[in-house]
């Protein structure tokens, strides 16, 4: 039998899946299988007044979720909250739901409430509906968890510019850069003097190091060459890439890829560790983090973890700056903190992540540190002229405000879908 005759016959038949056919021969079974289901989902009439829907798998437990509401919210788009653990349960209503409202887009946050076979995805995108996986952490961490290749087939969104050409040379047919943006509940954080040491907020280690890297193993010879060469402060830090050169292999499938991770993982620690041991003895750095800290820096004064949305805007708009150190699983990412910060009436001081180069360099270069021993003059710098300062701090504040909202990337988001001709 034909796929086409498949797709006719699917809406009015019993169906059976032979389920290792989709490991052996997924090109052709996924994109068929979903245009099966999304046959077997009879249209509804137009909801009156329907228009552009956003399909946001999770919660409001889950990452950038709230963030990405409030954004839709703004642009006048409708969501749906898809639950992440409901599976093919959730598909046919989800589908009905989305097939009521032109356009519709399923945004996915981390591959969230997307199955490892792709299933979900290929019958959303045979019914039209967008599908864009935005990798916050890095990409092929979460990519080693598919079982297909259905991932090249969606919009791929990074927020480090650094792996467009490795996802290109994978396969992914549309792949863009889509940075983070300011958490709108930062805007709010009170006006106050900023005073006392700089600030650093951050984990110890990479959340669940663990149960992700367990299989994975590196040389101690690599390692020792890549922790020598955070301890030099070497202007090329031995990152995921630099890991991925000296390790080789192909990023995707498979889980070897986590291998790359966990020597980068080691080293990003150590350069964190490192920053932050310098700032302490320069600066008298205030820490707030896990327990791991005291592991990694025993004897240093760890405070504890506060609330993301309830303490961390007003411990930023009081803390004399704010430091931030990149991670070497995405080394020319921003983290939030690039953003968050001066939202809240901060002062971020930066590593010198090549992120940062999306802003203008009038506002990047006084606020980005090259090695650990810039941050004693910088603070000194800032605190001479506070005028200057505060003036530095509000043209900040003014850029992100006009550029760098959740707002502006959905609508970064809705034009790309324009562009794949969805």
């Amino acid at each position: 039998m034909a796929g086409g005759e498949a797709v006719t016959l699917a809406a009015r038949c019993r169906r059976y899946f032979y389920r290792p056919g989709l490991r052996l021969a997924p090109e052709f079974w996924g994109p068929l299988l979903g245009r099966m289901a999304a046959a077997c989902c009879p249209l509804p009439p137009r909801a009156v007044g329907a228009g552009p829907l956003l399909i946001l798998p999770g919660d409001e437990h889950g990452l950038l979720h709230l963030e990405l509401r409030h954004a839709a919210r703004e642009l006048g788009l409708r969501v749906l909250d898809y639950p992440p653990d409901k599976g093919g349960a959730a598909l046919f209503p989800l589908l009905r739901r989305a097939a009521a409202h032109a356009p519709a887009m399923l945004l996915s946050v981390n591959l969230r409430g997307l199955d490892a076979e792709g299933r979900l995805a290929h019958a959303c995108l045979a019914a039209g509906i967008s599908v864009v996986i935005w990798c916050v952490d890095n990409p092929w961490h979460l990519l080693s968890a598919a079982r297909g290749p259905w991932w090249r087939d969606c919009r791929i969104c990074v927020t480090d510019a650094s792996f467009l050409d490795g996802l290109r040379r994978a396969g992914a047919q549309h792949v863009s850069l889509l940075p983070l943006a300011v958490a709108p509940h930062m805007w709010h954080a009170p006006l106050c003097r900023r005073e006392g040491p700089p600030l650093f907020v951050g984990r110890s280690a990479f959340p669940r190091k663990g149960s992700f890297f367990a299989a994975a193993t590196v040389t101690p010879e690599l390692l020792t060459e890549g922790l020598q060469l955070v301890a030099a402060d070497d202007p090329a830090p031995p990152d995921f890439h630099w890991w991925h050169e000296r390790l080789g292999g192909d990023c995707w499938p498979g889980a070897a890829v986590r291998c790359v991770g966990l020597g980068a993982e080691s080293c990003s620690q150590a350069r964190r560790v490192h920053w932050v041991r310098e700032a302490l003895a320069a600066a008298k750095l205030r820490l707030v983090g896990d327990d791991g800290w005291r592991n990694v820096l025993p004897g240093a004064p760890v405070e504890p973890p506060v609330d993301y949305y309830a303490g961390l805007p007003e411990l930023y708009a009081r803390s004399g700056a704010v430091l931030n150190v990149t991670s070497l699983l995405l080394p020319h990412s921003l983290s939030q903190r690039h953003f968050d910060v001066w939202a809240a009436h901060g002062l971020l001081l930066s590593d010198a992540t090549p992120g940062l180069e999306i802003f203008p360099a009038s506002l990047v270069e006084p606020m980005r540190l090259r090695r650990p021993a810039d941050l004693p003059e910088r603070l000194e710098t800032f605190a001479a002229s506070p005028e200057k300062t505060k003036a530095f701090c509000a043209a900040w504040r003014e850029e992100l405000r006009a550029k760098h909202s959740y707002a502006r990337r959905l609508q970064t988001l809705w034009r790309l879908r324009e562009e794949d001709g969805r």
